[in-house]
């Protein structure tokens, strides 16, 4: 499980969807600046650990490139919305309707996302390693 706090992010990223993307990945794989002028140069000093989390982020980075930027950000914006705490006590990966802050179109718009008639579900969250091809 990773742990982080999408606002920090967010804020850091100015709402630059491509610099939330770039911070979520440097913070994932735990990467390290090669140097002074090295894009993540200034982010890695900052703390952006928090109680959002994803199950299983490894894989949400491996598969990306299928996927465009805004549509990457969502994802991680709305499983920020997610209970840390709900999730330790029963697994729950999924959101409920009733915490969505947005449109629903912007979840049927997403190719990372889905719904049902109670709860938005994460592609990703409820995978195994052994699943994705």
């Amino acid at each position: 499980m990773f742990l982080y706090d999408w606002q920090k992010v967010y804020d850091e990223a100015k709402g630059s969807v491509a610099l939330c993307n770039r911070i979520m990945e440097m913070i994932i794989t735990k990467r390290i600046p090669k140097n002074t002028y090295d894009p993540i140069y200034n982010l890695a000093t900052k703390n952006f650990s928090g109680d959002s989390f994803l199950v299983h982020p490894d894989i949400l980075l491996f598969e990306s490139y299928k996927y465009s930027h805004r549509e990457t950000a969502e994802y991680y914006a709305l499983a920020s919305l997610r209970s840390l705490g709900e999730y330790i006590v029963s697994r729950k990966v999924t959101l409920d309707l009733l915490h969505v802050p947005v449109d629903l179109e912007f979840i049927n718009n997403n190719r990372l996302l889905s719904m049902d008639e109670h709860s938005v579900h994460f592609l990703y969250e409820e995978v195994t390693k052994e699943n994705i091809h």
